[in-house]
């Protein structure tokens, strides 16, 4: 008799199972970017998910589906979407009621197929997703967020809002005169143009170290905070020597979702002051006569990744 699709997925996935292992102590599935599975929940609903696409796609044996048909599939799914045409799965709605294909349920398909073929699919995005709002906070979130968490995160939020920090490099802020930027690179004269404020410098990715600018106000509550001796934080197994007792790395990240979900109902994460404030500096610039170009590029650097393509990102 021959099988049913869920039970050929679970058949399929059963050998990628690694039950009682740590995510960080398994391999990736052939040549995707997912690991083996470390959970029978996560099994069961990719074994699940496999099978229903199967029997949407009119299959009645899982190896029949090759590679440009997943890709075909996912592809129709965001398509029939827009057109307005059901969908398979129904987890959120708009405000008109209409049924929306949540990302989330596009990724798990996505990796489903996958890890049917061994090979890594090229992500589609829904329509639900490209809908979504902007990933920035407005200046009235900004403060309902920081009243919402105690006083070292709360100036930490205040100050990656103004200066555009990353998490972690509100671990690293130091005095101007403390630390140089880094040399080998060419600034812009016109960075924080219309900025006022104090100057300070941090390490961003890749070693780079860049000046910012940080309210008079801001500066006076940090410098408050200042440590009599440097502390060494240990943030996502990477050591950083600290100056100011405020919030950083992975457990402001965590206190910032937890606040703007208590104070917003939603959170876009920490990340989202970043773009924040690369759009409010779009905005200044190019106002003040800036072309586009010159703007992007001058944001980048205020930003510490010298890519103007990268701004772009930010100014969805």
């Amino acid at each position: 008799m021959a099988k049913s699709l869920l039970e050929q997925s679970e058949a399929l996935l059963k050998k990628h199972l690694a039950m009682g292992k740590s995510k960080s102590n398994v391999g990736n599935i052939g040549k995707t970017p997912y690991k083996q599975f470390t959970s029978m929940r996560s099994y069961k609903e990719s074994a699940s998910t496999l099978a229903r696409i199967a029997e949407s796609m009119g299959v009645s044996r899982l190896k029949h589906i090759n590679i440009e048909e997943a890709q075909e599939f996912l592809i129709s799914r965001r398509e029939a979407e827009r057109a307005g045409q059901n969908v398979l799965h129904v987890e959120i709605k708009d405000r008109s009621n209409q049924r929306l294909l949540t990302q989330k349920t596009l990724d798990a398909e996505r990796k489903a197929l996958s890890i049917l073929l061994g090979l890594p699919i090229a992500r589609v995005y829904s329509a639900a997703s490209n809908a979504a709002k902007s990933r920035s906070y407005t200046d009235f979130q900004v403060k309902a967020i920081s009243e919402a968490q105690t006083t070292r995160n709360a100036l930490a939020t205040k100050i990656a809002h103004a200066a555009g920090l990353r998490a972690h490099e509100l671990l690293q802020i130091r005095k101007a005169d403390e630390l140089q930027i880094t040399s080998n690179r060419q600034w812009s004269k016109e960075r924080f143009n219309g900025l006022d404020g104090e100057r300070y410098v941090v390490a961003g990715k890749g070693g780079l170290v860049r000046e910012i600018r940080i309210p008079s106000d801001l500066a006076k509550e940090l410098e408050a905070r200042r440590y009599e001796t440097p502390v060494e934080i240990m943030d996502r197994k990477v050591k950083y020597t600290s100056h100011y007792d405020i919030g950083g790395g992975n457990s402001f990240s965590k206190s910032f979702s937890t606040a703007s979900k208590r104070a917003l109902g939603m959170s876009n994460g920490a990340h989202g002051l970043r773009h924040q404030y690369a759009q409010s500096r779009m905005a200044h610039l190019t106002g003040k006569g800036y072309s586009d170009k010159q703007a992007k590029l001058i944001v980048s650097q205020e930003l510490g990744h010298f890519r103007a393509s990268i701004t772009g990102v930010y100014l969805r």
